[in-house]
């Protein structure tokens, strides 16, 4: 399965996300290719998945991140609420439907970054109008960032114990986006 993920241009914790989730699915079992964003050459059939950081790194980038989200089973879009609340996301929203319309089975997985504060009204409605803006998209877990723009989570106290402790490998919002993602697959301890 190829998995790809994206986010505003410059946005660099696409790239952390894309090897939580790459770490996560070698953990239970699959062979897994991390595409960078400026991969070599590689044989994807030697892989059970592809999980490819299709982020722009600048206005110039070339269409093979757009090639990527085109392939992609699912595609993941990361966003940061400042982002959308700005308005400035004409482009990102026009990449993800073209993506769409080039592979319109594709699932579009929306997830949010955002630090230790709660969303504000006015972020969770922004956001819901721009998930509301691509077809068949839907909203998935909130990732919390700290201020090293690593993920953690005030909300694992709503884990079962035994996986509090049994096969952590990074903050339990990560491990609920995988399951998403990957839902329908062997997901094994972490789904």
């Amino acid at each position: 399965m190829i998995v790809a993920l994206t986010g505003m241009d410059g946005n660099g914790a696409v790239s952390d996300l894309a090897e939580d989730l790459a770490m996560l699915r070698v953990a239970a079992g699959s062979r897994v290719l991390l595409v960078s964003p400026n991969p070599g050459a590689y044989d994807p059939q030697l892989y059970d998945d592809l999980v490819i950081d299709a982020s722009r790194r600048d206005a110039n980038a070339d269409d093979a991140d757009d090639d990527a989200l085109a392939r992609a089973a699912v595609i993941v879009a990361l966003v940061r609420p400042a982002e959308i609340e700005r308005g400035h996301y004409a482009a990102f929203l026009a990449r993800l439907r073209q993506a769409q319309e080039a592979n319109p089975c594709a699932r579009v997985l929306v997830t949010v970054a955002h630090g230790s504060e709660p969303l504000t009204p006015h972020q969770t409605g922004c956001l819901l109008v721009f998930v509301a803006q691509i077809p068949g998209a839907r909203l998935a877990d909130t990732l919390e960032l700290d201020q090293r723009g690593t993920y953690h989570s005030h909300h694992s106290e709503l884990e079962l114990d035994s996986r509090k402790t049994a096969y952590v490998l990074c903050a339990p919002e990560v491990r609920h986006l995988y399951s998403e993602v990957f839902r329908g697959r062997a997901v094994r301890a972490y789904s």
